[in-house]
């Protein structure tokens, strides 16, 4: 992981909102459109977890990145502008949204590739100390890929308690 890989994804991600805004607007592919913006929004997160030495290989990593960065900077409209960028995703699949839905939602993600932008610029929250909780979601992002591998469950939430209905 280094800070060339972490500028490879910033740089993508930069390329990826223009050509998501050209596909909607000069094109009017709105399937394209789609897939360029969740994109864009991908290798923005991917650069913070670069710069950060976090895996950020999968969906749910990233959406990890987001919340714990949404936490770090008290910017909980994140996770909800990364909820926007699966809609897209999702919709590159469909084709479900008309283009005035479309152009909001690319709005949206426009706005939070910036903030993203913006945030792998500051750096680390020198203020932020995590919860338990957020400690141990970054100690396993800092995992390596090799690390990761021996617990195929290491990315997967705590197994639920046993169902015992009342009175039975």
């Amino acid at each position: 992981m280094s800070t060339e890989t972490a500028n490879r994804h910033s740089d993508l991600s930069r390329r990826l909102i223009q050509q998501a805004n050209y596909e909607l607007d000069k094109k009017g592919d709105r399937v394209q459109a789609c897939e360029k913006a969740s994109g864009a929004v991908a290798h923005a997160v991917k650069a913070i977890a670069e710069e950060r030495q976090w895996r950020h290989g999968s969906h749910n990593l990233r959406r990890t990145v987001v919340d714990l960065v949404s936490a770090e900077f008290h910017l909980p409209d994140l996770i909800l502008l990364h909820a926007v960028a699966d809609q897209l995703h999702e919709n590159f699949y469909e084709d479900r949204f008309h283009n005035s839905q479309l152009k909001e939602r690319l709005q949206r993600a426009t706005d939070l590739v910036e903030q993203l932008w913006e945030i792998r610029e500051r750096g680390p929250n020198p203020d932020f100390v995590p919860t338990p909780d957020q400690q141990r979601t970054i100690e396993r992002l800092e995992l390596s890929e090799e690390e990761a591998s021996t617990d195929p469950l290491i990315d997967y939430p705590p197994p639920l308690p046993p169902f015992e209905p009342p009175g039975e």
